[in-house]
């Protein structure tokens, strides 16, 4: 084992660094767009079948772990 005896990788002009940082940066945007929970209910219920929102006192709650949806 050892390191391969070769040169340094040329330098990327501003073209060049952009156009993969706008790549990378656009993935990840993409990525947690897909996966973002919007509104903050993902499952994370007692109730194996997810969330069961009903209307108490003006509030929008799940009715098996008491979780309070933001409007």
């Amino acid at each position: 084992m050892g390191f391969y005896r070769q040169g340094q990788p040329a330098a990327l002009d501003r073209a060049s660094a952009t156009a993969i940082i706008t790549r990378i940066v656009a993935e990840e945007v993409g990525f947690v767009t897909r996966t973002a929970d919007p509104f903050n209910v993902d499952h994370d219920c007692l109730n194996p079948a997810g969330h069961d929102f009903v209307a108490s006192c003006g509030e929008v709650v799940c009715c098996h772990c008491a979780k309070v949806v933001s409007l």
